[in-house]
């Protein structure tokens, strides 16, 4: 086992979770702040989203067995597994509030709300093929991307870290958008 673990790659840590307490702490210290932000944003609850945090390293820690690295990186892994939570939490309170409307005698809600929550499930299912992709960029668009994503930078900051303009990091993410959506609109169409 390496003494640092702050240099190991995460898939060689997520190989551990389900048996190396350390490469747990190292995994979670990692990823907790971004999963935590994301988790906040989806849920617009603090309180939810620490409850899902939680729930989703647990799933990760269960199922690390499982992890297939031709997927994706073991960070979409973990937000794939908390966006599967959340799905089955919004599924969870539709059927609830279905069940509660029925027995008050009320008219169940307007299919408009459960349409939209389907809409952000299905845009999580689009997900994959873009991160599929995300292995095949230009290094200088994959570098932006990762700074983006995995420090959780705006644009702007991450061109400062790279020592390039604004102007010119917007260009590459504009990119990375069409290469990601040709990708994604590509594997729809098959």
């Amino acid at each position: 086992m390496p003494e640092d673990l702050e240099a190991v790659d995460d898939r060689w840590l997520v190989k551990r979770l389900g048996h190396d307490p350390a490469a747990i702490e190292e995994f979670y210290r990692r990823h907790v702040r971004a999963l935590t932000r994301h988790l906040t944003r989806s849920t617009g609850n603090p309180h939810d989203a620490d409850d899902l945090v939680a729930a989703t390293f647990i799933a990760a820690i269960e199922s690390a067995g499982r992890y297939d690295p031709a997927a994706g990186p073991p960070r979409a892994w973990l937000f794939g597994i908390a966006r599967n939570l959340i799905a089955m939490r919004w599924r969870g309170a539709a059927a609830e509030g279905r069940a509660l409307h029925r027995l008050a005698g009320a008219r169940p809600p307007a299919v408009d709300e459960f349409d939209r929550a389907d809409a952000r499930l299905d845009a999580g299912d689009l997900a994959g093929p873009a991160l599929a992709a995300l292995p095949g960029l230009p290094p200088a668009e994959r570098e932006l991307i990762e700074l983006m994503v995995n420090r959780d930078l705006t644009v702007t900051e991450a061109a400062g870290e790279l020592g390039i303009r604004s102007g010119t990091a917007r260009m590459r993410l504009k990119r990375v958008r069409d290469r990601l959506f040709a990708a994604m609109t590509r594997d729809r169409t098959r």
